[in-house]
């Protein structure tokens, strides 16, 4: 669905379910930009967009030879200009280069500012929990929209008019992502902490969404407004004690043997997800999602037998030491007894539903945007960098998530050469695996310039010249022809 722009003054806003129907068609647009979809006159290998811009760049993975499957290898060796310009293989041609896109992002803006001046202005149609649950919505997904689009280009333009989108230079990253959190703020206890109709829990934006967003937001700026990161980390902890404390029971870690479960969407350990179910015909593009890189043939049945995605076993050992215990290796993972070819080790985590029994789909799971362990793992990292009183804070929430995970508890100096935070940062890529995160914490934790950690590092010149961003398309110039592209990727 699409939301109804052309209809979007007076004429439009007569009923609760004009507002509902609108929000909804935000979240589709938001939906498409990001996970494209499968079906009669669509594309269905149109974009891979988390998977290229959060799990495979600068990652310790390879594609494999057969099928064009070098974009893991070009995103793994932070060749973007090649990724996004000249590989042009079979069908993946063009796909990468929509990512440079931010076109779409900011349609999806400026629907998000109509929609706040209309719940804004309305006096006479909404209920006031209505009122605040659309404007929470709205809120949240235009600063969601913001922050992506700052992860990925850096300095970008900043508006929230609404009929009145003028062209606007590019503005500093930080600020920008300052005046997210205010605006998040005018809004964030007024959503609700759930919804009763399981439809719409994690499908839509909660308190939890917002609570979550925020915490991202403020260790994102800590990586970038070092003079003030104690600020920030400070405030990702608050955050993350409203949200760990004051939740009413409406979030909760599920047993470590119903993750399929998770991932299937709507349960209390969602925060923010999208939504996928082939029963009622939504599908993601068959090329969008990370398991269709991470499985081969029984659980992929078109005859694969090798993964597209094949990752450093080196690296895979460094997560999952053989000396200690972890239920998530073998629960999430799984390969051939003496097989050590990279491909042929599969990440099942995501393995659910087919459509039809023999075809090749991929799973039917929803995409985690957030989920409650990035929450709790970020408060803990945000204790742990505060130190003094707050360490042994930053240990508990450490082994919450393990504990779930039938994993060893923190010892102090359990790995040799590395810390408390360290321990954390792990912890991140194993529970967080295949769900768009890792690049992104290599770039604001500055473990990417660091070869101890990143498997394909960033120099620090070229840090500072714009190489952890993605290129911009020219085409944003015609729609603003002052403003300037990343000129790294030029």
């Amino acid at each position: 669905m699409n939301p109804p722009l052309a209809l979007s003054g007076n004429n439009f806003w007569k009923t609760t379910d004009d507002f509902d129907q609108y929000i909804a068609g935000l979240y589709a647009k938001f939906r498409r930009k990001t996970m494209g979809q499968s079906g009669p006159g669509l594309d269905c290998c149109d974009i891979q967009f988390f998977p290229a811009v959060g799990d495979f760049r600068c990652a310790p993975v390879v594609g494999v030879d057969a099928g064009g499957r070098a974009y893991i290898t070009l995103a793994a060796n932070n060749d973007l200009k090649t990724l996004t310009g000249s590989y042009n293989n079979n069908y993946w041609s063009g796909t990468f280069g929509r990512i440079t896109e931010w076109g779409p992002f900011y349609d999806i803006i400026a629907g998000c500012n109509i929609m706040v001046d209309a719940v804004t202005n309305d006096k006479d149609v909404l209920r006031k929990d209505k009122r605040d649950q659309f404007l929470g919505e709205a809120i949240f997904l235009r600063n969601l929209v913001y922050f992506m689009m700052a992860r990925l280009y850096g300095d970008i333009p900043y508006y929230t008019n609404a009929f009145n989108r003028n062209a606007e230079p590019r503005q500093e990253m930080v600020p920008v992502l300052q005046k997210c959190l205010a605006d998040l703020g005018t809004v964030v206890n007024n959503m609700p902490w759930t919804y009763i109709d399981p439809v719409d829990k994690g499908a839509r934006a909660m308190r939890g969404s917002a609570l979550d967003l925020m915490m991202n937001i403020n260790m994102w700026c800590a990586g970038f407004d070092k003079e003030n990161k104690e600020k920030y980390w400070k405030q990702t902890d608050s955050l993350g004690e409203v949200l760990l404390t004051q939740n009413n029971g409406s979030y909760q870690l599920m047993p470590i043997t119903q993750m399929h479960e998770v991932f299937k969407g709507g349960t209390p350990e969602s925060l923010f997800e999208i939504r996928q179910n082939l029963n009622t015909g939504e599908r993601f593009g068959l090329f969008a999602s990370f398991a269709d890189n991470v499985l081969t043939a029984p659980y992929k049945p078109n005859g694969t037998t090798r993964t597209y995605a094949g990752y450093n076993p080196a690296f895979m050992q460094q997560l999952f030491p053989t000396n200690k215990n972890d239920l998530r290796w073998s629960l999430f993972f799984y390969q051939p007894q003496g097989n050590t070819d990279p491909h042929r080790l599969q990440c099942i985590k995501f393995l659910n539903i087919y459509a039809v029994p023999g075809e090749d789909v991929n799973p039917d799971d929803c995409q985690m945007i957030f989920r409650l362990p990035d929450a709790i793992l970020l408060q803990a990292e945000a204790c742990a960098n505060i130190g003094g009183a707050k360490k042994q804070k930053a240990i508990t929430l450490l082994d919450m998530v393990r504990k779930r995970s039938g994993a060893d508890l923190y010892v102090e100096g359990e790995t040799p050469g590395l810390d408390l935070s360290d321990a954390i940062y792990y912890e991140r890529c194993k529970e967080l695996f295949g769900e768009g995160y890792y690049y992104f914490d290599l770039v604001r934790t500055g473990r990417i310039l660091d070869p101890k950690f990143c498997y394909h590092p960033i120099s620090e010149n070229d840090f500072a010249l714009g190489a952890w961003t993605w290129p911009i398309s020219s085409s944003a110039l015609t729609q603003n022809p002052g403003m300037r592209l990343n000129n790294y990727w030029q």
